[in-house]
């Protein structure tokens, strides 16, 4: 089962190498320096990392339920896994109470209007 995580993660790399790609040609240049306007080194560091253990876990834990039975699964669950993890993460906070729009209105009724 360890087998599929590792899978997992290089089907995440290499999600991560293609948005590289994408933003290397974007700003035209290493997209971390901060002369192009990027966050640091440490900051793509830790997003690859995480993105990474994301997906190690994801693919991990579809091996687990027999869902991956094979490692062309586990790579394409492990590039898919952040974005499927951003993607109900901003579901899930958009169904906390206080997040919505018309929860900024005013108690008074009157939607804001004065």
């Amino acid at each position: 089962m360890w087998q599929y995580a590792l899978w997992g993660i290089g089907g995440a790399a290499a999600n991560c190498g293609v948005v590289f790609l994408e933003v290397s040609k974007r700003v035209k240049g290493w997209p971390w320096r901060k002369d192009n306007r990027g966050p640091g080194g440490g900051v793509y560091a830790t997003w690859l990392l995480v993105h990474c253990g994301i997906a190690g876990l994801a693919a991990s834990a579809l091996a687990t339920s027999h869902l991956v039975v094979t490692p062309v699964i586990a790579f394409g669950t492990g590039a898919a896994a952040p974005i499927v993890v951003k993607k109900l993460a901003a579901y899930a906070e958009s169904r906390l109470p206080g997040t919505s729009a018309n929860d900024d209105r005013d108690q008074s009724g009157d939607n804001g209007r004065h």
